[in-house]
Protein backbone atom coordinates (compact mmCIF):
# COMPACT_ATOMS: atom_id res chain seq x y z
CA UNK A 1 0.00 0.00 0.00
CA UNK A 2 3.03 2.62 0.69
CA UNK A 3 4.21 1.43 -2.59
CA UNK A 4 1.16 2.83 -4.25
CA UNK A 5 0.90 5.70 -2.40
CA UNK A 6 4.02 6.79 -2.85
CA UNK A 7 3.82 6.66 -6.58
CA UNK A 8 0.62 8.08 -6.88
CA UNK A 9 1.82 11.17 -4.83
CA UNK A 10 4.29 12.09 -7.95
CA UNK A 11 1.43 12.33 -9.82
CA UNK A 12 -0.48 15.09 -7.61
CA UNK A 13 -3.55 14.68 -5.20
CA UNK A 14 -5.93 14.28 -7.92
CA UNK A 15 -3.52 10.58 -8.37
CA UNK A 16 -3.59 10.02 -5.27
CA UNK A 17 -7.30 9.90 -4.71
CA UNK A 18 -8.18 7.92 -7.75
CA UNK A 19 -5.66 5.37 -6.40
CA UNK A 20 -7.08 5.65 -3.01
CA UNK A 21 -10.57 4.61 -4.38
CA UNK A 22 -9.44 1.47 -6.80
CA UNK A 23 -7.27 -0.34 -4.10
CA UNK A 24 -10.40 0.17 -1.70
CA UNK A 25 -12.65 -1.46 -4.71
CA UNK A 26 -9.85 -4.29 -5.37
CA UNK A 27 -9.63 -4.89 -1.89
CA UNK A 28 -13.81 -5.29 -1.48
CA UNK A 29 -14.42 -8.93 -0.66
CA UNK A 30 -17.28 -10.54 -1.74
CA UNK A 31 -21.26 -10.65 -0.15
CA UNK A 32 -21.41 -14.27 2.13
CA UNK A 33 -23.14 -16.81 0.49
CA UNK A 34 -21.96 -14.97 -2.62
CA UNK A 35 -22.88 -17.34 -6.12
CA UNK A 36 -19.80 -18.97 -7.52
CA UNK A 37 -18.86 -18.76 -11.16
CA UNK A 38 -16.47 -20.25 -13.34
CA UNK A 39 -14.56 -18.54 -16.18
CA UNK A 40 -12.05 -20.07 -18.49
CA UNK A 41 -8.71 -18.03 -19.56
CA UNK A 42 -7.35 -19.17 -22.94
CA UNK A 43 -3.59 -19.19 -23.57
CA UNK A 44 -2.77 -16.35 -25.56
CA UNK A 45 -5.90 -13.73 -24.15
CA UNK A 46 -5.66 -10.47 -23.59
CA UNK A 47 -6.30 -9.04 -20.21
CA UNK A 48 -9.31 -6.89 -21.97
CA UNK A 49 -11.10 -10.19 -22.87
CA UNK A 50 -10.67 -11.90 -19.82
CA UNK A 51 -12.31 -8.59 -17.99
CA UNK A 52 -15.09 -9.13 -20.31
CA UNK A 53 -15.81 -12.86 -19.13
CA UNK A 54 -15.69 -12.04 -15.48
CA UNK A 55 -18.40 -9.15 -16.26
CA UNK A 56 -20.36 -11.54 -18.01
CA UNK A 57 -20.70 -13.82 -15.06
CA UNK A 58 -21.05 -10.74 -12.56
CA UNK A 59 -17.63 -11.76 -10.84
CA UNK A 60 -16.99 -7.79 -11.49
CA UNK A 61 -18.87 -4.97 -11.82
CA UNK A 62 -17.12 -2.23 -14.00
CA UNK A 63 -14.83 -3.71 -16.36
CA UNK A 64 -13.06 -0.20 -16.87
CA UNK A 65 -11.92 -0.28 -13.27
CA UNK A 66 -11.03 -3.79 -12.93
CA UNK A 67 -8.34 -3.11 -16.21
CA UNK A 68 -7.06 -0.36 -14.60
CA UNK A 69 -6.71 -1.26 -11.47
CA UNK A 70 -5.08 -4.02 -12.96
CA UNK A 71 -2.44 -2.11 -14.60
CA UNK A 72 -1.72 0.46 -11.24
CA UNK A 73 -0.88 -2.82 -9.37
CA UNK A 74 1.05 -4.67 -11.76
CA UNK A 75 3.36 -1.43 -12.10
CA UNK A 76 3.92 -0.54 -8.43
CA UNK A 77 2.71 -4.18 -6.28
CA UNK A 78 6.10 -6.75 -7.03
CA UNK A 79 3.72 -9.61 -6.64
CA UNK A 80 1.46 -8.45 -9.35
CA UNK A 81 4.30 -7.33 -11.51
CA UNK A 82 3.39 -7.25 -15.21
CA UNK A 83 -0.62 -9.13 -14.14
CA UNK A 84 -1.92 -7.90 -17.57
CA UNK A 85 0.88 -10.03 -19.92
CA UNK A 86 1.55 -12.78 -17.26
CA UNK A 87 -2.75 -14.75 -17.18
CA UNK A 88 -2.20 -18.25 -16.94
CA UNK A 89 -4.38 -20.49 -18.65
CA UNK A 90 -7.03 -22.20 -17.39
CA UNK A 91 -10.28 -23.04 -15.42
CA UNK A 92 -10.92 -20.21 -12.06
CA UNK A 93 -13.81 -20.06 -9.75
CA UNK A 94 -14.74 -17.27 -7.81
CA UNK A 95 -17.69 -16.23 -5.71
CA UNK A 96 -19.38 -12.51 -7.27
CA UNK A 97 -17.71 -9.75 -6.32
CA UNK A 98 -14.51 -11.09 -5.27
CA UNK A 99 -11.94 -9.10 -3.99
CA UNK A 100 -10.05 -7.90 -7.15
CA UNK A 101 -6.16 -8.47 -5.79
CA UNK A 102 -7.54 -12.12 -5.22
CA UNK A 103 -8.60 -12.76 -8.31
CA UNK A 104 -5.37 -11.12 -10.32
CA UNK A 105 -3.51 -13.61 -8.06
CA UNK A 106 -5.00 -16.45 -9.14
CA UNK A 107 -4.25 -15.23 -12.82
CA UNK A 108 -0.58 -14.70 -12.19
CA UNK A 109 0.14 -17.80 -9.82
CA UNK A 110 -2.50 -20.39 -11.83
CA UNK A 111 -4.20 -21.30 -8.87
CA UNK A 112 -6.91 -23.04 -11.22
CA UNK A 113 -10.35 -24.70 -10.58
CA UNK A 114 -8.70 -28.13 -11.32
CA UNK A 115 -10.53 -31.28 -11.27
CA UNK A 116 -9.86 -34.06 -8.67
CA UNK A 117 -9.74 -37.17 -10.47
CA UNK A 118 -10.18 -40.52 -7.60
CA UNK A 119 -9.02 -44.04 -9.14
CA UNK A 120 -9.99 -46.67 -6.23
CA UNK A 121 -7.50 -49.56 -5.84
CA UNK A 122 -8.24 -52.27 -8.66
CA UNK A 123 -9.56 -50.22 -11.68
CA UNK A 124 -8.98 -51.18 -15.04
CA UNK A 125 -7.18 -48.99 -18.20
CA UNK A 126 -11.00 -49.50 -19.10
CA UNK A 127 -13.05 -48.13 -15.74
CA UNK A 128 -10.21 -45.43 -15.44
CA UNK A 129 -11.33 -44.22 -18.93
CA UNK A 130 -14.68 -44.06 -18.16
CA UNK A 131 -13.72 -41.89 -15.06
CA UNK A 132 -11.16 -39.47 -16.91
CA UNK A 133 -14.99 -39.71 -19.83
CA UNK A 134 -17.17 -38.59 -16.43
CA UNK A 135 -14.41 -35.79 -15.22
CA UNK A 136 -12.77 -34.47 -17.94
CA UNK A 137 -15.15 -35.12 -20.55
CA UNK A 138 -12.12 -37.23 -22.60
CA UNK A 139 -12.80 -39.42 -25.27
CA UNK A 140 -12.57 -43.17 -23.48
CA UNK A 141 -11.59 -44.88 -26.24
CA UNK A 142 -8.98 -41.94 -27.42
CA UNK A 143 -7.37 -42.72 -23.30
CA UNK A 144 -7.40 -46.54 -24.34
CA UNK A 145 -5.23 -45.99 -27.65
CA UNK A 146 -3.21 -43.77 -25.29
CA UNK A 147 -2.40 -46.71 -23.04
CA UNK A 148 -1.59 -48.88 -25.59
CA UNK A 149 0.50 -46.45 -27.85
CA UNK A 150 4.07 -48.33 -28.05
CA UNK A 151 6.24 -44.67 -28.48
CA UNK A 152 4.38 -43.34 -25.92
CA UNK A 153 4.62 -46.16 -23.21
CA UNK A 154 8.58 -45.59 -24.44
CA UNK A 155 8.74 -42.38 -22.98
CA UNK A 156 7.38 -43.66 -20.00
CA UNK A 157 9.97 -45.78 -18.99
CA UNK A 158 7.65 -49.03 -19.20
CA UNK A 159 9.35 -52.08 -20.42
CA UNK A 160 9.32 -52.85 -24.22
CA UNK A 161 8.00 -56.18 -23.60
CA UNK A 162 4.57 -54.54 -22.02
CA UNK A 163 1.70 -54.11 -24.02
CA UNK A 164 -0.33 -51.38 -22.40
CA UNK A 165 0.29 -49.54 -19.24
CA UNK A 166 -2.16 -51.93 -17.05
CA UNK A 167 -0.87 -52.03 -13.61
CA UNK A 168 1.23 -48.91 -14.18
CA UNK A 169 -1.52 -46.27 -13.88
CA UNK A 170 -1.18 -46.14 -9.85
CA UNK A 171 -4.80 -45.99 -7.88
CA UNK A 172 -4.54 -41.97 -6.18
CA UNK A 173 -6.43 -39.18 -5.95
CA UNK A 174 -5.16 -36.42 -9.06
CA UNK A 175 -5.32 -32.72 -9.52
CA UNK A 176 -5.96 -32.50 -13.32
CA UNK A 177 -6.64 -29.53 -15.10
CA UNK A 178 -9.92 -29.30 -16.69
CA UNK A 179 -8.52 -29.69 -20.29
CA UNK A 180 -6.28 -32.57 -19.64
CA UNK A 181 -5.12 -34.77 -22.71
CA UNK A 182 -5.16 -38.54 -22.16
CA UNK A 183 -1.97 -38.24 -22.85
CA UNK A 184 -1.04 -35.96 -19.52
CA UNK A 185 -3.34 -38.01 -17.28
CA UNK A 186 -2.42 -40.95 -17.91
CA UNK A 187 1.63 -39.72 -17.85
CA UNK A 188 1.41 -38.18 -14.49
CA UNK A 189 -0.58 -41.76 -13.62
CA UNK A 190 2.69 -43.72 -14.59
CA UNK A 191 5.11 -40.84 -12.86
CA UNK A 192 3.18 -41.00 -9.55
CA UNK A 193 3.38 -45.15 -9.99
CA UNK A 194 7.47 -44.94 -10.22
CA UNK A 195 7.02 -42.13 -7.16
CA UNK A 196 5.40 -45.05 -4.70
CA UNK A 197 7.69 -47.72 -6.14
CA UNK A 198 10.35 -47.74 -4.39
CA UNK A 199 13.26 -49.19 -5.96
CA UNK A 200 14.70 -51.25 -2.98
CA UNK A 201 11.35 -53.58 -3.86
CA UNK A 202 13.49 -54.51 -6.93
CA UNK A 203 15.97 -55.98 -4.78
CA UNK A 204 13.12 -57.35 -2.79
CA UNK A 205 11.76 -59.29 -5.63
CA UNK A 206 14.26 -60.57 -7.18
CA UNK A 207 16.38 -61.98 -3.95
CA UNK A 208 13.45 -62.90 -2.15
CA UNK A 209 10.94 -64.24 -4.86
CA UNK A 210 13.07 -64.86 -8.00
CA UNK A 211 10.60 -62.11 -9.52
CA UNK A 212 10.63 -59.09 -11.64
CA UNK A 213 8.72 -55.61 -11.23
CA UNK A 214 5.94 -57.13 -13.79
CA UNK A 215 5.48 -60.29 -12.28
CA UNK A 216 5.14 -58.59 -8.55
CA UNK A 217 2.73 -55.95 -10.34
CA UNK A 218 0.73 -58.89 -12.19
CA UNK A 219 0.13 -60.44 -9.21
CA UNK A 220 -0.46 -57.26 -6.93
CA UNK A 221 -3.46 -57.20 -9.04
CA UNK A 222 -4.79 -60.62 -9.08
CA UNK A 223 -4.18 -59.93 -4.47
CA UNK A 224 -6.02 -56.45 -5.04
CA UNK A 225 -9.01 -58.31 -7.11
CA UNK A 226 -9.38 -61.13 -4.51
CA UNK A 227 -8.61 -59.29 -1.10
CA UNK A 228 -11.61 -57.21 0.67
CA UNK A 229 -9.80 -57.10 3.91
CA UNK A 230 -6.59 -55.87 4.42
CA UNK A 231 -5.22 -58.34 7.05
CA UNK A 232 -5.83 -61.00 4.29
CA UNK A 233 -4.00 -59.83 1.66
CA UNK A 234 0.14 -60.99 3.00
CA UNK A 235 -2.23 -64.91 2.97
CA UNK A 236 -3.97 -64.36 -0.23
CA UNK A 237 -0.60 -63.41 -1.78
CA UNK A 238 1.00 -66.36 0.11
CA UNK A 239 -1.49 -68.78 -1.35
CA UNK A 240 -0.36 -67.71 -4.72
CA UNK A 241 3.16 -67.77 -4.29
CA UNK A 242 2.71 -71.51 -3.16
CA UNK A 243 1.00 -72.39 -5.60
CA UNK A 244 3.29 -70.96 -8.34
CA UNK A 245 6.63 -71.63 -6.60
CA UNK A 246 5.57 -75.40 -4.93
CA UNK A 247 7.56 -78.05 -5.68
CA UNK A 248 4.71 -78.81 -7.53
CA UNK A 249 3.40 -75.63 -9.12
CA UNK A 250 -0.64 -75.84 -9.33
CA UNK A 251 -2.30 -73.58 -11.56
CA UNK A 252 -3.21 -69.89 -9.82
CA UNK A 253 -7.34 -70.74 -11.18
CA UNK A 254 -7.51 -67.17 -9.80
CA UNK A 255 -11.40 -66.14 -10.70
CA UNK A 256 -10.40 -62.27 -11.31
CA UNK A 257 -7.67 -63.76 -14.07
CA UNK A 258 -11.23 -65.20 -16.21
CA UNK A 259 -13.55 -61.76 -15.49
CA UNK A 260 -10.19 -59.68 -17.16
CA UNK A 261 -10.13 -62.42 -19.96
CA UNK A 262 -14.25 -62.20 -20.55
CA UNK A 263 -13.56 -58.14 -21.02
CA UNK A 264 -17.06 -58.13 -19.12
CA UNK A 265 -18.58 -58.16 -15.34
CA UNK A 266 -20.19 -61.35 -14.02
CA UNK A 267 -22.00 -62.14 -11.00
CA UNK A 268 -20.36 -65.37 -10.93
CA UNK A 269 -17.79 -67.28 -12.52
CA UNK A 270 -19.37 -69.99 -14.00
CA UNK A 271 -17.72 -73.61 -15.40
CA UNK A 272 -18.57 -72.52 -18.97
CA UNK A 273 -16.11 -69.10 -18.24
CA UNK A 274 -13.72 -71.42 -16.94
CA UNK A 275 -13.04 -71.95 -20.82
CA UNK A 276 -12.55 -68.16 -22.29
CA UNK A 277 -9.53 -68.80 -24.56
CA UNK A 278 -7.44 -66.25 -23.36
CA UNK A 279 -3.45 -66.22 -21.70
CA UNK A 280 -4.79 -64.27 -18.93
CA UNK A 281 -7.05 -67.56 -18.02
CA UNK A 282 -5.15 -69.01 -15.49
CA UNK A 283 -7.34 -72.32 -15.01
CA UNK A 284 -6.08 -72.82 -18.77
CA UNK A 285 -2.43 -71.83 -18.20
CA UNK A 286 0.13 -72.18 -15.75
CA UNK A 287 2.49 -69.37 -14.15
CA UNK A 288 1.27 -65.56 -13.97
CA UNK A 289 -0.78 -63.90 -16.61
CA UNK A 290 1.37 -62.00 -19.19
CA UNK A 291 0.27 -58.96 -17.25
CA UNK A 292 -1.71 -57.15 -14.58
CA UNK A 293 -5.68 -57.48 -14.17
CA UNK A 294 -5.84 -53.90 -12.89
CA UNK A 295 -4.14 -51.20 -10.94
CA UNK A 296 -2.98 -52.54 -7.85
CA UNK A 297 -2.54 -50.10 -4.65
CA UNK A 298 0.32 -50.08 -2.48
CA UNK A 299 -1.06 -52.46 0.62
CA UNK A 300 -1.12 -55.53 -2.39
CA UNK A 301 2.12 -55.02 -3.54
CA UNK A 302 3.76 -54.71 -0.70
CA UNK A 303 1.67 -58.05 0.62
CA UNK A 304 3.10 -59.76 -2.34
CA UNK A 305 6.85 -58.81 -1.34
CA UNK A 306 6.27 -59.91 2.29
CA UNK A 307 3.68 -62.52 1.87
CA UNK A 308 2.74 -64.36 4.80
CA UNK A 309 4.32 -67.62 5.17
CA UNK A 310 2.25 -70.83 5.47
CA UNK A 311 1.31 -73.59 3.53
CA UNK A 312 -2.15 -73.01 1.92
CA UNK A 313 -3.05 -73.37 -1.12
CA UNK A 314 -7.06 -73.01 -1.72
CA UNK A 315 -9.41 -70.29 -0.38
CA UNK A 316 -12.88 -69.68 -1.07
CA UNK A 317 -14.72 -66.38 0.08
CA UNK A 318 -17.60 -66.18 2.55
CA UNK A 319 -20.12 -63.80 2.09
CA UNK A 320 -18.82 -60.89 4.12
CA UNK A 321 -15.64 -60.84 2.15
CA UNK A 322 -13.79 -62.42 4.26
CA UNK A 323 -11.86 -66.30 2.95
CA UNK A 324 -12.01 -69.73 4.46
CA UNK A 325 -8.18 -71.14 3.24
CA UNK A 326 -7.38 -74.80 2.72
CA UNK A 327 -4.42 -76.58 2.76
CA UNK A 328 -5.35 -79.83 0.97
CA UNK A 329 -7.96 -80.45 -1.74
CA UNK A 330 -10.39 -81.89 0.75
CA UNK A 331 -10.18 -79.51 3.12
CA UNK A 332 -10.97 -76.93 0.17
CA UNK A 333 -14.25 -79.07 -0.96
CA UNK A 334 -15.30 -78.99 2.57
CA UNK A 335 -14.85 -75.60 2.92
CA UNK A 336 -16.67 -74.63 -0.92
CA UNK A 337 -19.54 -76.47 0.77
CA UNK A 338 -19.88 -74.43 3.60
CA UNK A 339 -19.25 -71.02 1.63
CA UNK A 340 -22.37 -72.23 -0.70
CA UNK A 341 -24.17 -72.43 2.46
CA UNK A 342 -23.33 -69.23 3.75
CA UNK A 343 -24.34 -67.78 0.30
CA UNK A 344 -27.43 -69.59 0.47
CA UNK A 345 -28.66 -68.74 3.91
CA UNK A 346 -27.59 -64.76 2.54
CA UNK A 347 -29.58 -65.03 -0.27
CA UNK A 348 -32.38 -66.29 1.49
CA UNK A 349 -32.42 -63.44 4.67
CA UNK A 350 -32.34 -60.81 1.81
CA UNK A 351 -34.92 -62.47 0.00
CA UNK A 352 -36.96 -62.53 3.37
CA UNK A 353 -36.24 -58.93 4.32
CA UNK A 354 -37.52 -57.46 0.63
CA UNK A 355 -40.57 -59.74 0.69
CA UNK A 356 -43.85 -58.08 1.17
CA UNK A 357 -45.52 -58.57 4.22
CA UNK A 358 -48.15 -61.54 4.07
CA UNK A 359 -52.00 -60.38 4.67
Amino acid sequence: MRDVTASADRRGPGAVGACAVLLLVACAGPAPNAPREHIIVPRHTTLAAVTDSLAAHGIVDSPRRFRLTARILGTVWPKLRGVDRRLRPGRYEFPVGEKWTVILNAFVTGRTDDEFVTVPEGSTIAEIAQVARRKLGQDSAAFVAVTRDPAFRARLGIPDDVKDVEGYLFPETYRVPYDAQPQQLVAQMVRQFTAVWDTAWDRLAHDSLGMTRHEVITLASIVEAEARRNSERAVIAGVYLNRLKGRRPMRLEADPTVIYALGREVRRVLLRHLKVASPYNTYLHYGLPPGPINSPGRASILAVLRPARHRYLFFVARPDGTHMFSRTAGEHVDSVAVARRLRAEAEAAREGATAPPSP
